[in-house]
């Protein structure tokens, strides 16, 4: 692997944030394998895998996603995995997400190739690595976990030409591995002002890097024929899945919530005519019971 020394450089974000990412934006364009450092700190690895990733590629293509806006002609679409926290506007409860049953066996490849790929972190990046382990492991149970990995999520994006921003969401100072493909396609390569580079995040690539700390963007995705596309697979540990209970008693949990809720939306007047109704039903039952032990006399 080449090794890079490189400095970050102060940027203005504002200048950045939310608004596309181009090419000139950085001198450097990298197509070679690399580990970045800083200050003789590894900060991004990138590599050109030679795994094989086919059913990967395969998973991918044969899942649900939900549609965004068009950029140029590409509808930006992306589908979450892996396991989700509590959001108390859409569920209350930590869950495993919808992919899990509608596409079980894609959900099952996806998640679980990060066990092919996170040898790479844990070589490059040793003491990140240990730490990550050591704050998931803290934090998270086991239930909630990927495999043998401390991730805990992850989201597939399809032909997303993402503006420049900040992750969210992660524990601090942990990594996130993205696995990208690209077919019939140009652009759509990872710029990092900061770093001042490009990297060309080709078929079948995989990256590591904070993005929660480093502004990053993804340049115009052209569009070069009618079956084109870019998938980017990212893997990433949520840092609300510490709320998460055992999976029996998360499950017990949102029953009893479900449950207060439910009682909660009724008003005076409604329980009043349930109330009443009830008395109703009561009376009635009597009355039954008493006609009908006349006629056994």
């Amino acid at each position: 692997m080449k090794r890079l020394d490189l400095q970050f450089k102060d940027i203005d974000v504002s200048k950045y944030r939310k608004r596309t990412a181009l090419l000139t934006d950085a001198t450097t364009f990298i197509r070679e394998d690399v580990v970045i450092y800083v200050d003789d700190q590894p900060v991004l690895f990138y590599k050109k895998l030679e795994e094989d990733t086919s059913h990967l590629r395969w998973a991918v293509k044969n899942i649900d996603y939900v549609s965004g806006q068009r950029v140029r002609g590409l509808k930006s679409q992306s589908a979450i995995f892996g396991y989700s926290p509590r959001i108390a506007m859409r569920h209350d409860y930590c869950t495993i997400t919808s992919m899990a049953e509608k596409k079980p066996k894609q959900h099952h490849i996806i998640s679980n190739f990060i066990d092919n790929i996170v040898q790479y972190y844990q070589k490059y990046f040793p003491q990140t690595f240990e730490l990550h382990k050591e704050v998931v492991k803290d934090k998270v149970l086991d239930d909630w976990t990927i495999g043998q990995t401390p991730f805990t999520s992850g989201i597939v994006n399809k032909n997303n030409q993402l503006k420049y921003h900040f992750d969210t969401g992660n524990f601090k100072g942990v990594l996130s591995n993205m696995i990208v493909f690209k077919k019939g396609t140009s652009g759509g390569h990872l710029v990092i002002p900061a770093l001042d580079i490009a990297l060309e995040v080709c078929d079948n690539s995989l990256t590591i890097f904070n993005g929660q700390d480093i502004l990053h963007g993804v340049s115009e995705i052209v569009n070069d024929d009618e079956g084109g596309y870019r998938y980017s697979v990212v893997y990433y540990s949520l840092e609300q899945m510490w709320k998460c209970e055992p999976l029996g008693e998360e499950v017990e949990r949102i029953r009893g919530i479900k449950t207060k809720r439910e009682i909660n939306r009724l008003d005076e007047a409604h329980l009043l005519t349930l109330d009443k109704r009830r008395l109703e039903l009561e009376t009635h039952s009597d009355k039954e019971e008493r006609l009908s032990i006349e006629k056994n006399k």
